[in-house]
């Protein structure tokens, strides 16, 4: 009684359980699937802004060019914005143009030329007051005689200032000129915020003009007809004038110090002026040239 009888078996160890991982373990599994669901997207939205920073940088150095070859046209034709939109658009062509066919050409100038005409251009200098200031009868590029401000003889042309410009007839010729175009938003899912935002604003009532990042969107037509959201870039340049400043597109003082956006057409002064006529040749009497100094002999 009370004795423990042995059968000589030993007990069965219990065999260890590979491959399976514990509880401590399936919640750090857990826990880095949420914080990667989290981060995800951050992340992605980080890597496809990158990508349309890049872009707009690129977009922001052709309309550098662009902006540089309207106004060269510009001071080729009396300033007028018709001739600086028209350069605009082959300046932009590059940034549009996906190929090296005829073709991609094509279709890229035609995208290009869509932008250019919803890009705006305001002429900061000269003004309307310049014009009154220092316009006379001048020839144009075709000999026609013309009311412009004159470019030629600026360096013997005397340094007076305008009384309702405060320029003089050098600075009077230095076209400023200041262009602001919208790039599109084109990146994937970029894109589709521009567009998500500006549904939220049309549905609150068009409280405002979205933003994206804290940077203001404009909306833009694309070739295709259909609306875009994209960032409005600006940049200016600044040329000699090489043909006589017309009236047509010159703003007012005014006008350019409030900063608006858009030219008032202006014709000029609607005076009928005669056309100058021819100076006289001078009397030169009794003069004599000199001998071809092929003739003189050292």
């Amino acid at each position: 009684m009370g004795r423990r009888i042995r059968t000589g078996m030993k007990p069965m160890a219990r065999r260890p359980r590979h491959g399976l991982p514990d509880a401590a373990a399936r919640g750090e599994a857990g826990a880095s699937a949420v914080e990667f669901a989290i981060a995800a997207p951050a992340l992605l939205l980080a890597l496809l802004g990158s990508f349309q920073a890049a872009l707009l940088y690129q977009a922001r150095a052709q309309l550098e060019v662009a902006t540089q070859e309207a106004v060269r046209a510009g001071t080729l034709h009396g300033a007028r914005v018709e001739a600086m939109r028209d350069a605009l658009a082959r300046g932009l062509t590059p940034l549009y143009t996906h190929g090296q066919n005829l073709s991609a050409l094509a279709q890229g100038y035609a995208t290009a030329k869509v932008a250019a005409g919803q890009a705006t251009i305001r002429v900061l200098s000269p003004t309307r007051e310049a014009f009154d200031d220092f316009a006379e009868q001048t020839p144009d590029t075709s000999g026609a005689w013309i009311r412009a401000i004159p470019v030629d003889h600026l360096g013997y042309r005397q340094t007076n200032v305008g009384s309702g410009s405060h320029l003089s007839v050098q600075d009077a010729t230095l076209l400023k000129v200041q262009i602001t175009a919208v790039q599109p938003l084109i990146v994937p899912f970029i894109d589709q915020i521009g567009r998500g935002i500006y549904q939220m604003d049309k549905g609150l009532g068009n409280v405002g003009l979205p933003s994206l990042f804290g940077v203001r969107l404009s909306p833009m037509t694309g070739v295709d007809g259909k609306t875009r959201w994209g960032i409005p870039m600006q940049a200016e340049a600044v040329m000699r004038m090489q043909s006589p400043v017309l009236a047509e597109g010159l703003p007012s003082k005014a006008t350019v110090e409030q900063g608006q956006d858009k030219n008032d057409k202006f014709t000029g002064s609607t005076e009928d002026v005669e056309p100058l006529k021819p100076l006289p040749a001078p009397d030169i009497g009794d003069y004599t040239p000199p001998p071809d100094p092929k003739f003189c002999v050292h």
